[in-house]
């Protein structure tokens, strides 16, 4: 029970604040609606649950080579002014809400997978964390315990992201205004991250 909750809680911290997984949530929930954004946080989490049980495995690994987690935040880069300028150049405003039902379930899911997997940074936030846990006396060998710690991290990121998508709900019933721009603003969000994340591998 300690790694469940220890997965849960890590992953509800570090998927709160905006970042890749977040923010499409929050896109996908005022384009598409709450349920298309619900299947997407799916999808994400069960990515989630192969990221963070991967992290186990390689975790030694990991700690040995610390110069990795440079490359994946450089990996990354691409990743975050891909998206911005997608969404702020030629993303498709949202649609009117009797035509939300043309995403599909199954599409939203699998674009969870996909876009969790791109989220480098993801990586080696779980490295370290678990390394941490094992320094700490709290880990357990074994297969179930790295079961359940991953079970854990996928519950939290889905806690999480389901926040996202009410809020994207919020807005798009507090302003239609504001849901018509909401591309650029997210579009804008990942513009400042890659670049964040740029300025801090240079400087």
């Amino acid at each position: 029970m300690v790694l469940l909750a220890a997965g849960f809680i890590l992953s509800l911290f570090g998927s709160i604040p905006p970042g890749l997984i977040s923010l499409t949530v929050a896109q996908t929930s005022i384009a598409r609606g709450w349920t298309a954004a619900i299947a997407l946080a799916m999808g994400a989490a069960l990515a989630e649950f192969f990221q963070a049980w991967a992290a186990v495995l390689l975790t030694d690994w990991f700690l040995s080579h610390q110069g990795a987690e440079r490359g994946f935040h450089w990996a990354a880069v691409p990743v975050f002014f891909t998206l911005g300028f997608y969404l702020v150049f030629f993303a498709k405003p949202p649609l009117p809400p009797g035509q939300m039902t043309q995403a599909t379930l199954r599409g939203q899911f699998l674009k969870g997978l996909v876009v969790s997997f791109f989220n480098l940074l993801a990586v080696p936030y779980w490295f370290v964390y678990c390394g941490w846990l094992r320094m700490e006396g709290w880990w357990q060998e074994g297969l179930l315990p790295t079961l359940v710690f991953s079970l854990g991290v996928s519950l939290g990121t889905m806690f999480a992201l389901g926040l996202y998508a009410w809020l994207g709900q919020l807005v798009l019933r507090r302003s239609n205004e504001v849901a018509r721009y909401a591309n650029w603003v997210i579009g804008a969000i990942f513009l400042g991250l890659g670049l964040k994340t740029l300025i801090g591998l240079i400087f």
